[in-house]
C-alpha cells in the first residue's frame, strides 16, 4: 500500500505501488506457502494468475504451485479467468446463494467449487479455513482485497501480517484501503501487533508482525 494507506487510486488503478524487488519477495512467499487467497473483487478487477513463478517469470510446475482460493459468494468468477488456465488447482469458495449454473460452468472450466454458507449470505471463512486445514493447506497468503482482509480480521483469522509500503501518496476519499470489514469500534478493540520487524526492500518497506491474541 501507499504511505497514506491506499491500495489503488479512486479509479482502481494499482500497478504498481511497490517496485520489482517487493514483487519478487511476494513471489518467494508464494513458493513457500500452501495457498494463495483473494476475494472476488480482486479476481474481477485484476484477473490475476495467482501463480508461483521462476526467476524468468514462468509458472512453476503444477506440483509446486500453491492452491489458488477465491472467496466468491455468488460464483461470479469468469470461466475465462486467467488463473483457470494456469498450472495447479483453483478452489472457488461460494455461499448458499451461488447460482448452480455458474458453479457448474466453473467446474467445467477446471475449478473446484465448494459451498461454505454463512449466516449473512457470504462465505463462512472459519468453515473455509477448517476445510483447508483438513486438506493439508495450513499456510495461506491472503493477498486481498480489502473486503476479504477485513472479514478475516473481524473473524480473528489472521495469524501474521506483512505490509509492503511504497513511498508515495495516492490520496482520495474514494481510493480503496487495504483492510475494510466492520473494524474496531474503539481503540481498545483494535488488533495490535507484536514481534515487529521492518526491512527495506529496494525503495519500499516490508513491515511484519503478529496479532496479539487475548490470553496468549
Amino acid at each position: 500500500m501507499s504511505l497514506d494507506g491506499k491500495i489503488a487510486t479512486r479509479t482502481g488503478d494499482s500497478q504498481w505501488i511497490t517496485g520489482p524487488d517487493a514483487r519478487a519477495r511476494v513471489q518467494q512467499m508464494r513458493k513457500e506457502l500452501d495457498g494463495i487467497m483473494v476475494g472476488i473483487g480482486t479476481a474481477l478487477a485484476d484477473d490475476p494468475q495467482l501463480t508461483a513463478r521462476d526467476d524468468h517469470g514462468d509458472p512453476l510446475p503444477t506440483n509446486l504451485q500453491p492452491l489458488r482460493i477465491v472467496v466468491d459468494s455468488d460464483a461470479r468468477t469468469p470461466v475465462g479467468a486467467r488463473m483457470l488456465s494456469q498450472p495447479g488447482r483453483t478452489l472457488i469458495a461460494t455461499a448458499a446463494g451461488a447460482d448452480p449454473a455458474r458453479s457448474a460452468a466453473l467446474q467445467d472450466a477446471g475449478a473446484d467449487v465448494l459451498s461454505f454458507p454463512g449466516a449473512d449470505g457470504r462465505v463462512n471463512l472459519t468453515a473455509l479455513m477448517e476445510h483447508l486445514g483438513r486438506q493439508g493447506v495450513v499456510s495461506v497468503l491472503v493477498e486481498g482485497g480489502g473486503r476479504v482482509l477485513g472479514a478475516l480480521l473481524d473473524a480473528s483469522l489472521m495469524d501474521k501480517v506483512a505490509v509492503f509500503l511504497g513511498p508515495m501518496l495516492i490520496g482520495g476519499a474514494a481510493a480503496r484501503s487495504p483492510v475494510e470489514g466492520d473494524g474496531a469500534t474503539t481503540m481498545a478493540e483494535v488488533s495490535r501487533l507484536e514481534r515487529i520487524t521492518m526491512e527495506a526492500i529496494g525503495p519500499d518497506w516490508l513491515i511484519t508482525g503478529y496479532p496479539i491474541r487475548g490470553g496468549d
